[in-house]
């Protein structure tokens, strides 16, 4: 299969961006106050809200231990919560009797950064081995998914690090690596074992919550709540005022991702709802589930999705977007419980028309940026690295702070291209 690149003396247009992707790759560009407007009218933020809406259209009525498609693609990506169990494991904190709180805090620390450096290079190997052999954007995706469990040097973990893998989960629909029938899986499984490993690493390692004077949510996700409540917009069980109620929870815990939530709230902070989560009490005494999701998500969108706390280390390239999409661009609207019905549903699925979480993203970005394609040797059985073709750049972003390892790519094997001109062959010498 040939592969696309450029002649780097051509200066056109798809050769600059080309070079600006592979010199900078994903970066900031919320930096203060007067550049939220461009985040709120970026193509990232409006993909974000369109594959949010999408899939809580898309998981009505869907118990998470529901005869839901999963795909191989979905199974791979799964392979990445594993490993990193296992490294969680490896990497648990170890405490002596004779330790002051100070010296336990220490301990956790250290653990945690352990396990994050860890996971940095874990990632990119994995998805490395995860993803399509032609995929471009491991380095994107990679920086995404890194980004997505806490802060290392403030030991914390708030929605900016959820807000990284709606990133991540939007991107591989936009790559293509995920299609259509992947929405549920994507939200129900790969979602929810994230959710599940980040309660594990907030808990072993003590994690804080990152603070956000906006967020009408005291808790270090919102997602969840989101997702958990379009779940039962449509043929609930049982009301949102039921939610906390003993028997509710044992019966229907195992189902859905919101009574996950209000279980794990009422085990870790000892108390009823009311006092532990006031804020989510007072929107569960909406009559109707559809009622519960609006009021989070409204809240979510305007005062979380929107703040500059949580987008202000978020990081942008080619498939999430920091470009202005036109002013007449509008927001996919959300449809649940009756405006949503489980005929439209069948009819959609007897025709084949899946709804699409996001766009597909038309990359740009050549499967390799620098170099000279070398002349292939006369002699097929030759395999020379010489006349490889598929070389795999390795770099680093010397931009950015030295200490941030965001900016290293690690890829198994990878071979450095240097500047200067490659050998040239014994044919071309011999003509």
């Amino acid at each position: 299969m040939n592969k696309r690149m450029y002649d780097v003396s051509d200066p056109s247009d798809q050769v600059l961006h080309a070079t600006k992707l592979a010199q900078n790759g994903p970066r900031r560009h919320v930096r203060g106050l007067e550049e939220l407007d461009g985040w709120v009218r970026s193509q990232a933020y409006n993909d974000t809200i369109a594959y949010i809406s999408s899939t809580s259209m898309a998981i009505q009525g869907i118990k998470l231990n529901s005869d839901y498609p999963v795909s191989k693609q979905i199974l791979r990506l799964c392979d990445i919560f594993d490993g990193l169990e296992m490294l969680l494991a490896e990497s648990t904190p170890k405490f002596n009797s004779s330790d002051t709180l100070l010296e336990s805090q220490q301990t956790s620390a250290r653990a945690y950064r352990t396990w994050t450096r860890h996971m940095q290079q874990f990632v990119f190997s994995i998805l490395d081995e995860a993803l399509q052999p032609e995929c471009k954007h491991i380095n994107e995706l990679g920086q995404y998914l890194r980004r997505s469990f806490g802060c290392s040097s403030n030991l914390e973990f708030g929605p900016a690090n959820e807000l990284m893998f709606l990133f991540f989960l939007c991107s591989l629909f936009r790559a293509g690596i995920l299609v259509a029938e992947d929405t549920v899986a994507a939200a129900l499984l790969l979602f929810h074992r994230y959710i599940r490993l980040v309660r594990r690493l907030i808990l072993t390692y003590s994690l804080s919550l990152t603070k956000n004077s906006r967020s009408s949510m005291d808790d270090y996700y919102v997602m969840p709540y989101i997702w958990g409540a379009a779940q039962l917009s449509l043929d609930a069980p049982f009301s949102p005022m039921q939610s906390e109620l003993p028997l509710t929870l044992e019966t229907h815990g195992q189902d859905y991702m919101l009574l996950e939530i209000i279980d794990h709230l009422q085990k870790t902070r000892g108390f009823q709802l009311n006092h532990s989560a006031f804020q989510l009490w007072c929107i569960l005494s909406a009559p109707t589930w559809p009622q519960v999701y609006g009021g989070i998500e409204r809240s979510y969108v305007s005062n979380v999705l929107a703040s500059f706390e949580t987008v202000e280390n978020a990081i942008f390239c080619e498939l999430m977007s920091f470009k202005s999409v036109p002013a007449f661009t509008m927001e996919q609207r959300t449809y649940l419980g009756r405006r949503f019905s489980e005929d439209r549903k069948s009819s959609m699925r007897s025709q084949g028309e899946m709804p699409v979480a996001v766009h597909k993203c038309v990359s740009q970005q050549p499967s390799l940026f620098f170099g000279f394609h070398e002349k292939k040797s006369t002699d097929e059985e030759s395999d020379d690295e010489e006349h490889n073709p598929l070389w795999i750049v390795q770099r680093r972003n010397t931009l950015e702070d030295n200490s941030d390892t965001s900016t290293a790519v690690y890829f198994r094997d990878a071979k450095t291209i240097k500047d200067d001109l490659p050998p040239p062959s014994s044919s071309e010498q011999s003509s």
